[in-house]
């Protein structure tokens, strides 16, 4: 499965760092079923699954994610 995250999907408040390449080292966090990156040095939710009614459980997936100026695709595939 793949899901496409356009950086206007992202909290309202890092869309714009997102468009100027100011967020880094973007992941999925589990415990938060978001996705964080790193904005200076504080480590930030920038998209919450919650929002969409999602839940990512890596008990049953994996993932390889990749990130620029389009937004955030996801891969997911069964573990």
């Amino acid at each position: 499965m793949y899901i496409l995250i356009t950086p206007e999907e992202l909290e309202k408040e890092f869309i714009e760092p997102w468009k100027l390449n100011l967020i880094k080292s973007v992941h999925i966090d589990y415990a938060t079923n978001a996705i964080h990156g790193w904005f200076g040095d504080n480590e930030v939710i920038i998209f919450k699954f919650n929002n969409y009614g999602f839940v990512n459980d890596n008990r049953y997936n994996s993932y390889r994610l990749s990130s620029g100026q389009a937004g955030i695709t996801i891969q997911i595939s069964l573990s």
